[in-house]
């Protein structure tokens, strides 16, 4: 199970809760609407100081707030796509699931610099044109920067790392994974009754056979990957450094 090198680093990065904070005092201060352009000023402000807050080390290895908040901005469209609504339990489980994920990914990078594993400059090159095309012009990539309050070594930091984590997960989970004839067939029997074609046919074995060993791939490789981030963490040292970070993590 591959996680896109693109989503991480192409998301828009949304507003996040720690921008939503200050503009809320800001209003309340001045009990005026913030104007658009304020609020975009406040948003890169926001991101920007949050480089320099260390939130997490990963075995002595920093990863900064900014990082977080990148990850939550990813995750949180999802779960929003799913009818959920803005609470503070929602906005909790996504902090916790980006912290963990970021943990993790970090574990997985540290592994695969370990066994010597290096992004080839050619693939960057080809991840770094292809974002610049999606933005249509230079000038459009120079923005799209801004937006994302990175700069172009940083948004390669990022790529290389993501694609690094490709690689590490590859190695340790989707090589690992083999579906047997004896697993295929099972399931289809199992679920053979909810297997129909188009026109609401009972689909045969051979037909339904791809579609029932990518299932079983999927759910081999979710549960390898679950397996696999507490390998990792076991013998991590982990250590959440911000305080308010520290404490919401733990209310």
């Amino acid at each position: 199970m591959k996680k896109s090198t693109l989503i991480a680093v192409m998301t828009v990065l949304v507003i996040s809760q720690l921008a939503l904070s200050a503009c809320k005092k800001a209003e309340k201060a001045d009990s005026r609407k913030v104007p658009d352009a304020h609020m975009k000023e406040m948003v890169q402000k926001s991101f920007q100081e949050s480089k320099k807050v260390v939130a997490v080390k990963v075995n002595g290895e920093p990863i900064t707030m900014f990082t977080l908040l990148r990850e939550m901005n990813a995750i949180g469209p999802q779960y929003l796509a799913r009818g959920a609504k803005k609470t503070p339990e929602l906005e909790k489980k996504v902090r916790h699931d980006a912290l963990n994920h970021v943990i993790f990914q970090e574990l997985g990078v540290q592994e695969a610099r370990k066994l010597g594993m290096q992004v080839k400059p050619e693939t960057m090159e080809a991840y770094i044109k292809k974002i610049k095309a999606d933005a249509g012009s230079e000038d459009a990539f120079r923005q799209y920067l801004a937006n994302n309050s990175m700069t172009e070594d940083e948004l390669r930091k990022a790529v290389e790392k993501d694609a690094l984590f490709e690689m590490i997960a590859t190695k340790e989970v989707d090589t690992n994974i083999t579906i047997s004839e004896a697993a295929l067939r099972e399931r289809y029997k199992k679920g053979k009754a909810a297997l129909k074609d188009a026109n609401h046919k009972q689909m045969t074995f051979e037909s339904s056979r791809g579609m029932i060993e990518q299932q079983l791939k999927t759910e081999a490789a979710e549960k390898r990957m679950r397996e696999w981030e507490k390998e990792l963490k076991k013998n991590a040292k982990i250590e959440i450094v911000d305080e308010k970070l520290k404490l919401a993590e733990t209310h």
